[in-house]
């Protein structure tokens, strides 16, 4: 039987197959309603399902991941050409569009959990046919990066047309403020000048020491992470000439949003006009100006590392301020390696590495505050 013989079907939600084990189930009930999870079912012609999966993926993406993805075990010959039907299925699905929050993927992820659901020799192979290539695995940080955690995962995919370029070791913030400091040392992994390990024993330590010298308590802004970052570069090459510059539409001090207390605020506020006096002594350019996102779509494809501020209120229903890595470009979309993996509502890493989102979602995510403003860190190779 081939795949052309049975019969595809996709509903909206999560529609787990009856005898999962609770470990795998909860990859099923977890809530993910933000992530549009979508179940795609495979059958032959009387009708039995022979191959279930779920997809999911974040709005404002082009991605989708099949989260999990189970052959029936009275498939019996028709294994393979059912997980080939459910792979396509995946492959070709198209989400309404109708709001502009659910762009056409440009790849197509593949979640392993060897835990869970350790591959078969089928799965394996009609990941192969269909063409899904696996990823290198990610650095030591959060659950899903550790080979000893029951929630570690490994990565697949299969992109629609080219494929980036520009590989960045993954490394997810293992705290909830870290998201500058780890875009940063992200930047620095992908330029050989990385000092994570991959037994993971330092790593930590070396997030919260890039931290607490960029942290602007505890949020990282724009100038102080520039700061930080130049500093680093220079330390790392010997390069002085090799330093980053902000972007940044606003005038003043900015992520003091949080602080009605004067005493708090004024602290701040100092820590930034410090951090300013340093670039000044650096010789690193500040440009007070709105750049717009075609402008950091030819910064990115020129070749140079750009970090955004971002809010994640519209990838993870999270109102808060965050920054992530802008290191290639595919078509319209910018790939960005996103430091926060949102565990409790079913994310990884493979949701955070290597995410394409089209200048429209780009447009949307980097705005922050009232009035909005923008900021990038842009450092050149």
């Amino acid at each position: 039987m081939s795949a052309a013989d049975l019969t595809t079907a996709i509903v909206d939600g999560a529609h787990a197959p009856a005898g999962l084990a609770e470990d795998r189930l909860a990859l099923w009930t977890i809530e993910r309603d933000h992530w549009s999870p979508r179940t795609i079912t495979v059958t032959d012609a009387a009708g039995t399902v022979l191959a279930t999966a779920l997809t999911a993926g974040r709005p404002h993406t082009a991605y989708r991941k099949v989260v999990d993805f189970v052959v029936a075990e009275g498939a019996g010959d028709s294994a393979e050409a059912a997980a080939i039907a459910a792979l396509e299925a995946a492959r070709d699905d198209r989400l309404a569009n109708d709001d502009g929050s659910q762009p056409a993927p440009i790849v197509i992820r593949f979640e392993e959990h060897p835990a869970q659901a350790a591959l078969t020799a089928v799965v394996r192979s009609a990941l192969a046919t269909v063409g899904f290539a696996q990823d290198a695995d990610s650095l030591p940080s959060v659950p899903s990066t550790r080979p000893e955690d029951a929630a570690f995962t490994r990565s697949w995919s299969l992109w629609l047309s080219a494929a980036p370029t520009r590989a960045v070791p993954y490394y997810g913030q293992t705290t909830d403020v870290t998201c500058g400091a780890v875009t940063s040392l992200m930047m620095f992994e992908e330029n050989d000048l990385g000092q994570f390990s991959t037994d993971g024993t330092e790593n930590h330590t070396v997030e919260l020491d890039f931290w607490r010298r960029a942290t602007n308590m505890p949020a990282c802004e724009p100038i102080g992470l520039a700061v930080t970052t130049a500093e680093e570069l220079l330390a790392r090459t010997g390069d002085a000439g090799r330093k980053p510059r902000v972007i940044l539409s606003a005038e003043g001090p900015v992520l003091l949003e949080w602080y009605d207390d004067f005493y708090e605020r004024k602290l701040r506020v100092q820590l930034q006009e410090e951090s300013l006096r340093t670039a000044e002594s650096l010789g690193l350019e500040v440009e007070r100006r709105w750049a717009s996102t075609e402008e950091i779509r030819d910064l990115v494809a020129a070749g140079n590392d750009v970090f955004l501020l971002i809010a994640l209120e519209p990838l993870i229903k999270d109102p808060a301020a965050h920054w992530v890595l802008a290191h290639d470009v595919v078509g319209d979309s910018i790939i960005i390696s996103d430091p926060w993996v949102e565990q409790e509502h079913g994310e990884s890493w493979v949701d955070t590495s290597a995410l394409p989102i089209p200048l429209a979602g780009i447009d949307l995510i980097t705005r922050w505050g009232e009035p909005e403003y923008r900021g990038i860190i842009v450092v050149p190779r």
